[in-house]
């Protein structure tokens, strides 16, 4: 792939995912997106819904990332727990979970298991389906 000061670290971070041709490279590009998209996501579905103050994005994303490990349904039984962050818990639970089921795709560790846009777009999530 090409060098640059933009890319080198996706590359890298591409190559430490087990990333080696520049086919596989261009699909953890894509599955990087769309894991920055999940994130966009959680983002947009608790910090509406708390009070301020309460969450922000920084803090979500160790809560995910590094607290539960990108395991999305026990990061879900933890903020379950919190009043204060219940309203997101049952936004997210609308259609029977299906904003933590698109939340756990998009935040796969691994970026093969990944949906590609298309999929995303089309989750009874995001089109309002379960409504």
């Amino acid at each position: 792939m090409g060098v640059g000061a933009l890319s080198d670290g996706l590359w890298r971070r591409a190559s430490a995912a087990g990333a080696s041709t520049p086919l596989e490279k261009r699909a953890f590009g894509v599955a990087d997106d769309i894991y920055g998209a999940g994130l966009l996501i959680a983002y947009m579905a608790f910090i509406p819904f708390c009070k301020a103050g309460i969450m922000d994005g920084i803090s979500l994303q160790r809560l995910l990332e590094n607290t539960f490990r990108l395991d999305i349904y026990a990061a879900r039984e933890y903020c379950l727990e919190d009043d204060k962050l219940s309203e997101a818990v049952n936004f997210l639970d609308l259609g029977d979970g299906a904003g933590w089921e698109l939340l756990q795709a998009m935040l796969n560790p691994d970026y093969r298991k990944r949906p590609i846009a298309e999929a995303v777009l089309n989750h009874r999530f995001i089109t309002g389906a379960l409504l």
